[in-house]
């Protein structure tokens, strides 16, 4: 069952005007929440960004956070698995032109997906990172920190990856500075500290991020959020990436179009404790066991990318 404007509606009864803005421009905000034995993981935080969203993009009327609860508990009581990936959308509805106060009556939608389960290989063995020559926007030029629905960027750069064998890409902003993946938050180790992009150098408001940063403080391990310009990845130690359904996962090489390719333990000593503390943040939340895996294939094959997710 689907959530649509307010009321449970079968599948097939979910449908949305093809003159909703968030189809025809992309105007509109999504929240992706991993439900571990029927517990939406750090939904707080994802309702809170949403409702940050829709102030950023000046949404004249949103659902509260108590509409979207309610809304919530009724796909998840719907579907039939305890585990499931949850999904959440909002438009500014139907309007015409570019003019965004043409619309006042938003579109929201949540629903339950299949969960998200991930190979092995991804936290044993980590995962390739192409770095991508696509700029980032900054905050100034876009609402970098919100989940809003033109993908388009993060679309190409990862098509780019794929082609070039990796599981993700890296982008950089217009000053050269690291920014995030084309679905992930993006973790370094440099001198043995932990530093991860801040939030002006465009990276997404991630809730797996956010929940790593708390993570690191609590485990006394030195973490800042810190500009690292690209020129400076060869002093990388280790490295991993974030989102809210792959939870963490180690970077074991960074891929180049021109230069050699720099290579990183995976997983490093830093997201080796960390790991271990993020499961046991799940585990405490939801009573379950992370990450969930996708059972290995009985024949051995060489890895593939990882198909992509929306970052956290």
């Amino acid at each position: 069952m689907i959530w649509l404007d307010g009321r449970l509606v079968p599948p097939e009864q979910a449908k949305v005007s093809v003159f909703d803005r968030g189809f025809l421009y992309g105007d509109g905000l999504f929240e992706t929440v991993p439900v571990y034995a029927g517990v939406p993981f750090l939904l707080d935080q994802h309702l809170a960004r949403l409702q940050r969203g829709a102030q950023a993009l000046r949404f004249a009327v949103a659902p509260s956070a108590d509409d979207w609860r309610e809304a919530i508990a009724a796909v998840i009581a719907a579907h039939r698995e305890p585990e499931s990936t949850l999904r959440l959308w909002l438009s500014r509805g139907r309007g015409a032109g570019l003019a965004s106060d043409s619309a006042r009556d938003p579109t929201w939608v949540a629903a339950c997906l299949p969960a998200r389960r991930y190979e092995p290989r991804v936290y044993r063995q980590g995962v390739a990172v192409f770095a991508s020559e696509r700029i980032h926007a900054l905050p100034e030029q876009a609402p970098t920190a919100s989940k809003h629905a033109n993908y388009l960027a993060s679309i190409l750069a990862f098509d780019q990856a794929h082609a070039h064998g990796a599981d993700e890409a890296l982008l950089c902003n217009p000053h050269g500075d690291v920014c995030e993946g084309a679905y992930s938050n993006l973790f370094f180790v440099i001198d043995g500290a932990l530093t991860t992009p801040p939030l002006r150098d465009g990276p997404l408001a991630g809730t797996a991020r956010a929940c790593v940063l708390e993570l690191a403080a609590s485990l006394g391990l030195a973490a800042a959020e810190r500009s690292l310009p690209a020129a400076r990845l060869g002093e990388v130690e280790e490295a991993f990436m974030t989102n809210a359904l792959i939870g963490l996962a180690p970077i074991r090489q960074l891929l180049h179009e021109n230069a050699p390719a720099l290579h990183w333990p995976a997983p490093g000593p830093v997201s080796r404790r960390l790991s271990a503390a993020y499961a046991e943040r799940v585990r405490a939340c939801t009573g379950l066991a992370w990450p969930l895996l996708q059972a290995p294939t009985p024949q051995p094959s060489p890895p593939r990318p990882i198909p992509a997710t929306p970052p956290a």
